[in-house]
This record gives C-alpha cells, structure tokens and sequence, in this order.
C-alpha cells in the first residue's frame, strides 16, 4: 500500500506526457501590447530591476514586474529617442532630429531630466563608462561628457564619416559606426588619434556592443557579424551567407548572448541566442523586424521593434 501514492504520481506524469504538456517549464516568446505603433528603438533593464524602453516618437515607458507604463518625457520638442545607457540605476537616453539633439537622465527619484540640448543634429548612441565619462555621437558630431561640460571631439563636414553608434572603452579609447557614402566604416578614437576601418565590403553596420574590453562584437546587413580578436574586428563566417539585416547584439556574459533583426514585412525574422560558443538560430517569432534586445536572464529575455512590436520570453 505504500506504493500506491508513487504509483498515482507516475501515471500522473504518464498522462500529461501523452497529453502533450510537461511538467517542466519551457521558455516561449509571447508578444506582449504596450499601447504603441512606434518603432521600439531600445530596451535596457537596470540593476534593481526597472525596465526602460524608448520609441522614434520620443515615447518612454517604464516596467516594473512586467507591466509596462508610458512615463513622461521632459523634452517638450517630443524629439525622436533613440539609444539608452544604464549606470547601476541611472539611466541616460539620446535622441533628436534634423537641427535638434537631446539628452536625459533620470533624477534621484527615477523622474528624466533634459542634461543637454544642441543644434548639431540628431544623437543616436550613447556609451556611458560612469557618471564623469560619457560619449554621444549623431549625424555630425561627436561629445564626450566630463563630469563638467559637453566638449565635441569630432566635427563632420559633409564628406567625412557621420557617426550613429558608440561603444566607448574609456575618456581615451572609444569606437564608432558611421555613415559614409552610403555605406558604414569603424571610426576608433584613441588618445586624441582618429582611424578608420571599412567592414563587411562597406554594406551598413547596425549595433556595436562590447561585454569588456577584450570582448566585444558588430552587426549588420547581410547576416553579417563580426567579433573582436583583442586588436580588431573579424567576420564570424559560421553564421549562415543570408540577405537580412542584423540590427542588434546584447550579451550579458561570456557564456550567453542575443542578436535580432528581420527583413521587409518582416516574414524573416532573426534571432540567434549564443550557445556553448556558437550563435544558434532560434525560432518563435515572426512577422516581426527586430531591432532591439535585453535580457538579465537567459530565460527572461525582451525584444522590440518596428510597430511597436515588443515580446517577451520567458
């Protein structure tokens, strides 16, 4: 008789086996509706766990425990926003249009500020190493921020490379995706020195993200994706020869790792999760151009897109 209760308990798992259920959880990515039609340009998460996502309409909403709520923005302009850098739990958001740029951060009490306000075009990346170093770039210009004042280290005239995406190293080493003649090269900034290197035969670039100083990574069109070797920047050539845009990679450690994007109306969508040193194609979305990821657990992961289209996988 007192096996009965494991036999109850046996069958049980039998039947929902058969039955197609399990008792096991298995993460799946559900779309989840915020209220906008916007593209979703970047989503981050900060160290007490608050959630941040900003749109091309100059919309912030805020999560806590997965319910997302439009917050107010300070920019009266309602410029577009655009990149998000988190500091512990500070957050700092750029954005802009044609003659306008903008940058905010939130306040002690998690409210945004407006901490700086130009003419130089609209800003699209944002790297933040802490409070008193913090790089901007936009169409023509590039600011690196001291603790006291927004100096420009770099002026584009209308020839020259036209930066979009920073992944700063320190107030001496910083790289950058930039535009020119239609197509992107990598801009590196060292001690006061410019350089620049074309990749991937000049097609666009779209994220640049380092884990630390001796990991980092690019992504692109054409399925492309690129690593750093400790000294520069080497195509991945085990990801598959595709014709779809990569618009952006996010790794929270060595070990793990999210790149997405998608194509057209969006029928191919991309997700690749980086598994025991390889990026692996992952299925569970679609209809959906990708172009922003987080996540603070493998299987707690955020991406967002165009049409305000944002999923959860969890």
């Amino acid at each position: 008789m007192k096996n009965i209760p494991r036999l109850i308990l046996v069958f049980s798992v039998i039947l929902l086996l058969l039955s197609g259920c399990s008792i096991f959880h298995s993460p799946a990515w559900l779309q989840v509706e915020i209220g906008t039609t916007h593209t979703i340009e970047k989503i981050l998460f900060t160290d007490n766990g608050t959630g941040y996502l900003i749109t091309d309409a100059g919309e912030i909403f805020t999560d806590v425990n997965g319910s997302w709520t439009k917050i107010t923005n300070p920019d009266t302009m309602g410029l577009p926003l655009y990149d998000m850098a988190a500091l512990g739990n500070t957050v700092y958001i750029c954005g802009g249009g044609d003659n306008n740029s903008v940058v905010l951060k939130t306040d002690s009490i998690g409210n945004f500020d407006v901490i700086m306000r130009d003419t130089l075009g609209c800003l699209k990346g944002i790297s933040v190493i802490d409070s008193a170093n913090i790089w901007v770039c936009g169409d023509n210009i590039v600011y690196y921020y001291d603790g006291h004042y927004w100096s420009p280290k770099y002026v584009a005239n209308s020839w020259d490379p036209h930066p979009y995406k920073v992944a700063a190293m320190s107030s001496a080493n910083a790289y950058f995706l930039a535009l020119k003649d239609s197509s992107s090269v990598l801009m590196k900034y060292s001690n006061g020195s410019w350089t620049t290197t074309t990749l991937n035969q000049g097609e666009k670039l779209n994220d640049i993200f380092f884990l630390n100083r001796s990991t980092g990574y690019i992504v692109g069109e054409k399925n492309s994706v690129f690593y750093y070797d400790g000294g520069a920047f080497v195509k991945d050539n085990s990801m598959e020869d595709i014709d779809v845009p990569l618009y952006a990679i996010y790794k929270n450690d060595i070990n793990s790792g999210y790149i997405v994007g998608g194509l057209s109306s969006g029928l191919n969508t991309m997700i690749y999760h980086f598994n025991q040193g390889k990026w692996e194609k992952e299925e569970g979305i679609k209809n959906a151009i990708l172009r922003t990821v987080f996540y603070t657990d493998v299987n707690d992961v955020w991406a967002g897109g165009e049409q305000g289209k944002l999923f959860h996988k969890h």
